[in-house]
Order: structure tokens, then sequence, then C-alpha cells
């Protein structure tokens, strides 16, 4: 079965059960936080993918790091993907959970990038812009790239809307080299 395939199903089966019991805000955020400190610490990752690892010494580790933090469903959920010998996926169901709760919710995940650091007032206005544009809930992540020179970079699903200065050089050069080419 397909990577994709084993993590959406065990991703809706917990969506459904956080959604029947009122917590899947809850499980969200253990999720979203799950997939930083994988990103933060590949050994983790490896540990949870490797074969030679034991089932109970995987589910040791996971209930050290997290059980003091994260909601005890998030840690049965754990658990029972690792029984099931699922725990390769683990990574995967997360940001599959983490998509269809954003489906479930009209939420979209927007990046802007900017030459330099940009203040709260105005990331708001940005998601509002976003919002406005898309009829839905906004999640903004800002970052910083001194080779847009001024101006943004705004990625939303697959649209990019390019207002940097590198862009239009870099348009303004494309126009000139086609000018140049034709004659």
């Amino acid at each position: 079965m397909s990577e994709q395939k084993v993590a959406s199903r065990y991703a809706k089966a917990l969506i459904d059960l956080s959604t029947e019991q009122n917590n899947v805000d809850v499980i969200v955020s253990d999720m979203k936080d799950f997939l930083v400190t994988l990103k933060h610490n590949s050994q983790l990752e490896v540990m949870l993918k490797s074969p030679v690892v034991t089932g109970d010494n995987k589910m040791a580790v996971l209930r050290k790091i997290f059980a003091k933090s994260y909601h005890k469903n998030t840690i049965n959920f754990f658990a029972l993907v690792i029984h099931k010998n699922r725990a390769f996926y683990l990574s995967v169901i997360a940001k599959v959970f983490i998509e269809q709760y954003n489906t479930l919710n009209n939420i979209m995940q927007a990046s802007v990038k900017t030459a330099h650091a940009i203040d709260d007032k105005l990331k708001e206005e940005i998601k509002q812009f976003i919002s406005n544009y898309s009829g839905k809930k906004v999640e903004l992540k800002s970052t910083v790239d001194p080779k847009l020179i001024g101006g943004l970079v705004i990625q939303m699903e697959d649209k990019l809307f390019d207002a940097s200065i590198s862009g239009k050089l870099n348009k303004l050069k494309q126009d000139l080299l086609n000018t140049y080419i034709s004659k």
C-alpha cells in the first residue's frame, strides 16, 4: 500500500476520533509540534523508521519525550500506529492529519518572503489580503531573503505573487533577451 494511502487512512481515523471527542485542536497542536521536533532531531525520525528498533523501544522513546506535554489520545495514537508496525509512516501521517484538518476548517498555508524582516502589523495585512483573495483563513509563514532586494513574494497553494525587485529585474532581463533574440 502506498505511503500516502496509509497516512491518509490513519490521519482520517485520528481526525474522526478527535472530532468526536472534541479535542481536535489539541491533537493538531501536538502533531505540529511533533513535526517540528522531527525536523530538528533527525535521529528521532531515523529511529522511528528503523526496522532494527523494536516497537516497544520506539514507544518508550516517544513516551519519554512527549507523554508529559501531549494529549493522551496523541500518545495512544502513536502506540496504535507503532503496534501496527507503521511507525515508518508517523511523520507522513502527522502531515496528512494537518492537511485534512486545514481542509475541514478552510485554512490555507501561505508564505511570504521579504528582503527585510516585517512587523506583525504588515503580516496581518498580508494575511488579510490572502484571505480576501482566497476566501480562506490563512496561516502565514514569514521568511527573509536578502536576494529579493526589496518587495515581497507570496506563495499560496499553487499560486505565486512575485512583487520583488529581483523578480522585476529578472522579468526585465527576460524581456530584453526575448526582444534581442526576436530581431
